[in-house]
């Protein structure tokens, strides 16, 4: 999987006529005067509706992306045994989180979701993400309803093809990490190559609505 996701014009397109600026510029209206501050994603407007279905996290209780009792939740679509983009992505991800304080933390949950739950059993899911960020919430459940749940935020997971014997080909998905607020809406995305930096400025100015 190169740096661009196969499926990137499925997402641009859908999101093309919802975004509120090229420029990705975040009006933020809090108590007082109205600012307006450049965040380094890209701002949907309307942000997306999110899917409630539920899947299964690494313990096996039912959680949907609108579960999350944090002030946002950040989720990335992806699989174990991507080579390249998801790990990057993860490690970017995590690294901007450490950037925040732990007041700030606390009110994120990052989720990543399996696009291989044929692979991506329970365990395999679990161990991979505490490479990562212990505390990161893993998904995993049918493909369909995944898929479903990620077209709700504006990403194509492709379901793939059988490989002969058990399993899937690992499929392609859009390699966005999608914010979702406390309203149950995905009002901003980052691309792939986003910085730790750039993550953390946009998840405190987020924070700060």
């Amino acid at each position: 999987m190169d740096g661009q996701p196969r499926h990137v014009n499925r997402f641009a397109a859908r999101v093309g006529v919802r975004q509120l600026a090229a420029s990705a510029l975040l009006v933020l209206v809090a108590c007082g005067p109205a600012r307006t501050s450049t965040v380094n994603g890209h701002v949907v407007d309307p942000p997306f509706r999110v899917d409630h279905a539920s899947l299964r996290t690494t313990d096996g209780r039912p959680f949907s992306l609108t579960s999350a009792r944090t002030r946002l939740t950040l989720v990335f679509f992806g699989y174990t045994k991507c080579p390249d983009i998801c790990p990057a992505v993860l490690a970017s991800l995590t690294a901007g989180l450490a950037k925040l304080t732990d007041s700030q933390r606390s009110n994120v949950t990052t989720v990543f979701v399996s696009s291989d739950p044929d692979h991506d059993s329970a365990m395999v899911l679990r161990r991979y993400l505490d490479h990562f960020d212990p505390r990161i919430v893993g998904l995993r459940g049918p493909l369909a309803t995944t898929a479903a749940i990620a077209n709700s935020v504006g990403i194509y997971v492709d379901p793939g093809g059988r490989l002969p014997g058990r399993g899937n080909d690992p499929n392609s998905h859009s390699t966005y990490v999608i914010a979702i607020d406390e309203t149950h809406r995905a009002p901003l995305f980052w691309r792939s190559d986003t910085s730790p930096s750039q993550f953390a400025h946009d998840i405190r100015i987020l924070l700060s609505r």
